[in-house]
């Protein structure tokens, strides 16, 4: 189970607003009610961000909002994976972020330990998946045209067969 420690700093102490349990799979943070976690500050946004757990790991995204959102003191702009005490910063309200382990009961045996390799992945960076998509769309376009030039060059087809009649005729 995981939770979020909503608190201020001030002259060097720090004060705890609320811990707030994270019992749900897919949690809106911002100033609307309608959000899970109402954050009532001037420079949060009404959809601030989200928190979704995916394969037991929490991921933090930031909804657009002006203010961004922060994780360790770096804005972050796509989707970025939370860990244990990571310090999350939506305009002026800080959140620590708290992975809680489950209690272990007495007389169990201890999980083995997965391959390093296998344990922690890196953080998702910014809109990579945007842009794969995007490069393999120009990719199959480029491919298209090339086709229809090759096939025109040996003629295999006429480039004026493939416009609509009526744009043909002005040709």
């Amino acid at each position: 189970m995981a939770k979020l420690i909503i608190y201020e700093e001030a002259a060097g102490e720090d004060t705890v607003f609320e811990d707030f349990e994270l019992l749900a799979n897919r949690i809106l943070i911002g100033s609307s009610p309608d959000n899970q976690l109402v954050l009532d500050a001037p420079d949060i946004d009404p959809a601030h961000a989200s928190l979704e757990l995916r394969l037991d790991r929490w991921i933090l995204q930031d909804l657009g909002a002006p203010g961004g959102t922060a994780v360790n003191g770096i804005t972050i702009e796509g989707p970025y994976y939370l860990q244990h005490n990571d310090l999350i910063e939506l305009g002026s309200i800080k959140l620590k972020f708290r992975e809680i382990e489950p209690q272990v009961e007495a007389g169990a045996e201890p999980l083995e330990q997965e391959p390093a390799h296998l344990q922690a992945e890196p953080p998702l960076k910014g809109r990579v998946w945007f842009a794969k998509v995007a490069a393999g769309t120009v990719a199959v376009i480029f491919l298209i045209l090339l086709i229809l030039i090759i096939g025109h060059y040996w003629g295999l087809l006429n480039m004026t067969d493939l416009l609509p009649p009526w744009l043909s005729k002005m040709m």
